[in-house]
């Protein structure tokens, strides 16, 4: 999910909600409770050793082992969905992805949801830069392959920011076309009155 970030405040954009995948058959096993939580440091989730890790997987039921499938599964999509915006938003990704996790049966954490900050203020007094970053934004917001709600209202309000400073664009031209027939007009009112004192002279 990707979220702008404003002079001030941060917009998200997340994959979908964030909701808990079914831990297990049996609701009430300390383990197979939902254990969802939210970090901000990507790099903490999978200190996994493989070899435990494999006794562990062989001795899950079939149920739990489709639950861990199952997370696996949003995992990868989750990282992938994130690694989408923070490659599009480029510099103006404000941080790197953060995650909300999942514990699975297997007792490890997988993410099931995820959001990145990206700067969506305006550009004071400069509408083209304005008219750039919002076309960043909106391609950051949609890079994804299934892009959330979240990520589409981030778009959205790209798309209305990139108008108005086009809009911007085009009357800041309008005015230095004006200014410049008037110049021209000016200069060519002075160059008569020049022309006509030097030949009365």
């Amino acid at each position: 999910m990707l979220s702008s970030l404003s002079s001030i405040t941060a917009t998200r954009i997340t994959p979908a909600t964030a909701a808990p995948i079914a831990a297990s058959v049996n609701p009430e096993s300390k383990e197979n409770r939902d254990t969802s939580e939210k970090t901000d440091n990507p790099n903490t989730d999978q200190t996994r050793s493989t070899n435990p890790r494999a006794a562990i997987v062989q001795q899950l039921d079939p149920a739990e082992q489709r639950v861990l499938e199952k997370l696996k599964s949003r995992d990868r999509e989750v990282r992938a969905h994130e690694q989408a915006h923070l490659s599009a938003a480029g510099n103006l990704a404000s941080s790197g992805a953060s995650f909300t996790y999942q514990k699975g049966p297997d007792g490890q954490r997988y993410a099931i949801g995820g959001e990145v900050g990206i700067e969506s203020a305006r550009v004071a007094d400069d509408p083209q830069a304005t008219l750039q970053r919002a076309q960043q934004i909106r391609r950051a917001a949609l890079a994804p392959a299934n892009p959330s709600a979240q990520d589409r209202s981030v778009a959205a309000n790209a798309s209305a920011i990139a108008l108005e400073a086009q809009a911007e664009i085009a009357q800041l031209k309008q005015t230095g076309q004006d200014q410049y027939t008037e110049n021209q007009n000016q200069q060519s009112t002075e160059t008569d009155k020049t022309t006509k004192i030097d030949t009365f002279a």
